[in-house]
């Protein structure tokens, strides 16, 4: 009896060997999460300061060694309305942790930022700093890498930062993460009266609500706030829902993706990268996620000249420079029903005309163009351009027997 103990506890020990490598280092499925979820190599170290235009407090998070540093990269974060980082010490924890991964951070007390106005007086101030001879900030801001996070009002804030005519230093601003986006009509309401127009906005854009019912009944409901800023946003956007997570706790939740996507978009960091793009992006792949979309933005061609022969059309176009090719189309039905259209693809992005043949005679052509983007197979469009009407000539043999 004591033999067969002492052996069952033996084959125990030697499965339990060979059982706890394969767990203990087993590949987690969300590495870039789990990296942007801890703290960065650098201690952190912080100040407050006021302006004269505003009653408002700005607090910046930054790198402790930022004197051995090369310029560093800036998020500025807008408050969600009613909230700030005195009232919300969560607001702390990952603009602290951003400042651990090299980033300066910079947010304030204003608890309706909606509009931009208080963050682009923040902006104003940094941009004196990196100026200001003795100040800890001096020229260590790299202010053409400058990103936009907010949550609720303040994601409409980084809109509104980031919207053609509305500030100068839109100029410095190169991506922006917006949390929990509310809807146009909920923003532009008496309650929030913090209107905005997503069309006005072209930089590379991250959109991440939860499903919980505050944001998927209410704030930010993928119908009538993603979906909708995801199709008129003209730059690079992707968009996706955090599972079982509410409006108050959605930026909590996602913050690691916050700091991955400016370590992405600011400092072209590989492996942050890999949550947004590639075959199976961790956006697209993580059990805590869903509806991910993402859209390449491809500027908007032209033609220059469009004319017809006998039995054929010439057409010429302006190229464009991050475009993979264009797609002409040309069509009998001015409304371009599929079945009285063609398509040719042109693959050359330098390709800049293009001969239709072997067309009707005396038959009158509407055509249009637009540029795309390849990405795994995928095109994404710009829109079309505007359409052109010809007429093709009457072939010799026609104008012969009239």
């Amino acid at each position: 009896m004591k033999k067969r103990v002492v052996s069952l506890f033996l084959t125990v020990i030697m499965l339990f060997t060979v059982l706890t490598p394969a767990f203990a280092y087993a590949k987690s499925s969300t590495p870039v999460w789990d990296k942007y979820s801890k703290s960065g190599s650098h201690k952190v170290s912080s100040f407050t300061f006021k302006l004269k235009d505003n009653d408002f407090t700005y607090k910046v998070w930054y790198p402790k060694d930022i004197a051995k540093m090369s310029k560093r990269p800036v998020i500025l974060y807008c408050n969600g309305t009613s909230s700030n980082y005195i009232k919300s010490p969560d607001t702390v924890k990952y603009l602290k942790k951003a400042a651990s991964h090299g980033f300066v951070c910079l947010t304030n007390t204003d608890e309706n930022t909606g509009m931009g106005t208080s963050m682009n007086a923040g902006m104003d101030a940094l941009i004196r700093f990196n100026k200001k001879k003795n100040h800890k900030l001096y020229n260590k801001l790299n202010l053409n890498k400058v990103g936009l996070a907010g949550h609720s009002q303040g994601a409409t804030c980084c809109l509104n930062l980031a919207s053609k005519g509305n500030y100068a230093n839109r100029k410095y601003f190169k991506a922006i993460y917006a949390c929990s986006l509310p809807t146009p009509q909920l923003e532009a309401s008496p309650i929030q009266n913090c209107p905005y127009d997503a069309s006005l906005v072209s930089l590379p854009t991250l959109m991440i609500s939860g499903t919980g019912a505050t944001d998927n009944a209410f704030i930010s409901p993928i119908e009538t706030s993603l979906r909708p800023a995801f199709a008129k946003l003209s730059g690079e956007v992707i968009m996706a829902r955090m599972k079982d997570v509410e409006h108050a706790d959605s930026i909590m939740q996602t913050h690691p993706y916050m700091i991955a996507w400016f370590a992405y978009k600011l400092c072209g960091n590989k492996t942050a990268a890999k949550a947004f793009i590639g075959k199976s992006p961790e956006l697209k792949t993580s059990s805590k996620m869903q509806d991910y979309r993402r859209k390449l933005y491809c500027k908007k061609t032209d033609f220059t000249t469009v004319k017809a022969g006998a039995s054929s059309i010439k057409a010429a176009w302006k190229t464009v420079g991050n475009a993979a090719g264009y797609q002409l189309q040309y069509s009998t039905d001015k409304k371009f029903a599929a079945k009285a259209s063609k398509a040719v693809f042109i693959t050359n992005k330098k390709t800049s005309k293009k001969t239709i043949k072997n067309l009707k005679a005396n038959k009158t052509y509407y055509v249009r163009i637009r540029a795309y983007r390849t990405l795994y197979g995928k095109k994404s469009y710009s829109k079309w351009s505007k359409v052109q009407v010809v007429t093709t000539k009457q072939s010799k043999l026609t104008a012969g027997l009239s």
